[in-house]
């Protein structure tokens, strides 16, 4: 057999695969995750390429950073998520991160793991897994467990985008045909009751809505996912070589 006949079985391209000497190569580092140690061992620039939380830990010259609070299943998910960055696909750019069925604590876990160690791509990656899992439609609408976005809520900066995706699905379903005649979820009254922040964040968003008494609402859809993407930070050298441009000019 081949070695281009391995590549297709493999269903690895060789164009792929030269893409992995630029991040596969250099120091492997050890992360310690949990209070049972769980141990990874990482390819340091791969790791600092896409967080300055790692970068400046490294850049001391530690071979090894403890992270003794944070849950190894979930770092387990954002090495995948790493790892995967690096197999670019043939027309360019990052494959994207998938879960066969979202667990909502466990990919919402991601996204707040994603906000400590500084890493936009993988906080957009959830979005992108919870956007094709509750949908677009105000029909028959899924409703996020409130202590989902009571976790959120208390995991996460007030601007943060995961807030209001998740606060959009939770009034989509409050006035989905499917709830018609159904009592509130209990989880409502548990949370809300306690946390107003919440509430008030709901009632923001149907003031942004526009609706008028007395005149029936059209249906609606969720706004397109990229609304709930963060911004990319855009690279000092590419900053640096736009600056040189406009002198040159």
């Amino acid at each position: 057999m081949t070695d281009q006949a391995q590549d297709t079985q493999l269903g690895a391209r060789p164009t792929e695969l030269q893409g992995l000497d630029k991040w596969l190569t250099e120091r492997l580092v050890t992360v310690v995750v949990g209070s049972e140690e769980k141990r990874w061992n990482v390819h340091e620039k791969l790791l600092i390429s896409q967080s300055d939380f790692f970068k400046d830990h490294f850049a001391a010259g530690h071979d090894e950073m403890k992270l003794p609070d944070d849950d190894p299943k979930l770092f387990a998910l954002f090495i995948r998520w790493l790892y995967g960055t690096a197999f670019l696909p043939v027309g360019g750019g990052a494959r994207k991160f998938r879960f066969s069925q979202p667990d909502n604590k466990t990919t919402l876990g991601v996204y707040v793991l994603g906000g400590k160690f500084g890493i936009i791509g993988v906080r957009n990656a959830v979005v992108e897994v919870l956007y094709n899992y509750y949908g677009e439609s105000s029909d028959n609408h899924k409703c996020p467990s409130m202590h989902d976005v009571l976790y959120i809520f208390e995991n996460t900066e007030p601007a943060a985008h995961m807030r209001r995706f998740l606060v959009a699905h939770v009034l989509f379903y409050l006035f989905s045909k499917q709830r018609r005649n159904t009592p509130l979820p209990r989880d409502w009254a548990e949370v809300l009751t306690e946390h107003g922040d919440i509430g008030f964040s709901m009632i923001r968003m149907l003031a942004e809505w526009n609706w008028a008494m007395g005149h029936n609402a059209g249906r609606m859809s969720i706004k397109s996912r990229e609304s709930f993407y963060e911004k990319m930070p855009i690279p000092v050298e590419v900053i640096k070589e736009e600056e040189d441009v406009e002198e040159i000019l």
